[in-house]
C-alpha cells in the first residue's frame, strides 16, 4: 500500500480558480458556503448580514485566489477572510450606533443602560418569554464584547475549536486565546448578572 498523501481537493480547486477556471468557485462554495455562513452568523448575530458577508467572502476569493499560499491550510485562509469582514462589519455597526445615539436628544439613559434595558424590557410569567429574555440578554452581551474577545469565545465555545486551532486562525498564541476566553467569560458573567440571569451561563461554557 502506498504511503503517498491523497491530493488536496481544496488546493486543486484554488489553483484552477487562480488559473481562470471560474467553475472551480462552485466547487469551493459547495464545500464551504454553509460553514462560512454559520461561522459569520455567530459573530454578527443577524442572518441577513451573515448571508451578505458570506457572499462577500467568496467574491473576495474569486478575485484573490492567486494570493493563496499552498503552505497554508485553505480553510484557515478562508476563515481569515471571513474574520476580516466581521471586523469591518463590527466597526461599521459601531459607527452607525454612535451616529444614531448622537441623534437622540433628551434621553437621560446612558448607552449601557439603554442596551441592557432593551434586552430585558419585557417581563412575563411565561417560561418561554423568560427564556427568550435570557437569550436576548446573552446575545446583547456577546455583541457588546470587544471583537478579539468575542472571536476567541465564538471559536472555542461555539465552533468547538482547540486553543491551538484558534491561535493559528488568529495568528497569535494558545496562551493569548486562553486569556481572551477567560476575559470574555468574565465579561459575560458580569453582564448577565446585571441583567439578572447569571445562572444561564452555566451550560453555555464548557
Amino acid at each position: 500500500m502506498s504511503g503517498a498523501a491523497e491530493p488536496n481537493p481544496d488546493l486543486a480547486l484554488v489553483k484552477a480558480l487562480a488559473g481562470g477556471d471560474e467553475s472551480a468557485l462552485t466547487g469551493l462554495m459547495d464545500r464551504y458556503e454553509e460553514p462560512i455562513f454559520h461561522f459569520i452568523h455567530r459573530h454578527v448575530f443577524n442572518e441577513e448580514d451573515a448571508r451578505e458577508l458570506a457572499q462577500e467572502v467568496f467574491v473576495r476569493l474569486f478575485f484573490h485566489a492567486a494570493k493563496f499560499k499552498p503552505k497554508a491550510k485553505f480553510s484557515t485562509w478562508l476563515h481569515q477572510i471571513a474574520l476580516n469582514l466581521c471586523r469591518d462589519h463590527a466597526k461599521s455597526r459601531r459607527t452607525r450606533q454612535t451616529a444614531r445615539t448622537d441623534s437622540l436628544s433628551g434621553h437621560e439613559e446612558n448607552d449601557e443602560h439603554t442596551v441592557r434595558d432593551a434586552a430585558v424590557e419585557k417581563h412575563t410569567p411565561s417560561d418561554d418569554a423568560l427564556a427568550h429574555e435570557k437569550l436576548a440578554a446573552l446575545d446583547t452581551g456577546m455583541a457588546a464584547l470587544p471583537h478579539d474577545l468575542r472571536t476567541a469565545l465564538v471559536l472555542t465555545a461555539l465552533e468547538q475549536r482547540s486553543h491551538q486551532e484558534c491561535a493559528a486562525l488568529l495568528k497569535t498564541t494558545p496562551k493569548t486565546i486562553e486569556t481572551r476566553v477567560y476575559r470574555a467569560r468574565k465579561f459575560l458573567l458580569e453582564w448577565m448578572s446585571k441583567a439578572g440571569f447569571a445562572i444561564l451561563l452555566a451550560g453555555f461554557f464548557r
